[in-house]
């Protein structure tokens, strides 16, 4: 998981980008150097993190693109949210096959639920919503509530209500 300046060098360099990659035909398009590839996700990932610790400057230009270009967005959020659900589908499916040897990957995997997350409030109800919601059962059963799974200071920006699944560990047996 990037700490908070990684996120802030990537939110930079992706909504300069973002023009570009919402009229682009790539899901996952590089930034160059270390960055991660830019997705709506990783994206709205990295402001919903930043946020927390009250950085909020590119904000505006992110809206300004979702306005103006809001079908290519729709149609990428849909896209990604796709891709992410069978990433998240994967790993619950590795863990429960195997919880020992997969359990402490959540703290890391568990970065594709909380996009799926976001993606859901960027785009139209979609029938994939059902899915993540049978995976979101098998995972609260699995789940040892706890603390935040991430670093304590982007806690104020994933209200435990609706982040639950960011609030724990998951049983390694």
């Amino acid at each position: 998981m990037p700490n908070l300046d990684q996120d802030n060098r990537f939110l930079s360099a992706g909504t300069s980008a973002l023009s570009d990659y919402i009229l682009s035909k790539e899901l996952f398009y590089p930034l160059g150097g270390d960055l991660p590839r830019l997705t709506l996700g990783n994206l709205l990932l990295a402001e919903r993190r930043l946020s927390a610790v009250g950085y909020v400057e590119q904000t505006s230009q992110v809206d300004a693109v979702h306005e103006k270009w809001r079908v290519a967005w729709d149609q990428k959020a849909t896209q990604e949210f796709h891709a992410r659900l069978e990433l998240w589908k994967n790993f619950i499916s590795d863990y429960r096959t195997s919880p020992e040897m997969n359990a402490d990957r959540f703290p890391v995997e568990v970065r594709h639920r909380t996009i799926l997350k976001l993606l859901s409030q960027e785009m139209d109800k979609s029938p994939e919503i059902d899915q993540l919601l049978q995976l979101d059962s098998l995972l609260r059963e699995c789940l040892i509530p706890g603390g935040i799974v991430w670093e304590k200071q982007v806690e104020p920006a994933f209200d435990n209500n609706d982040y639950w699944f960011l609030y724990g560990r998951l049983k390694s047996k």
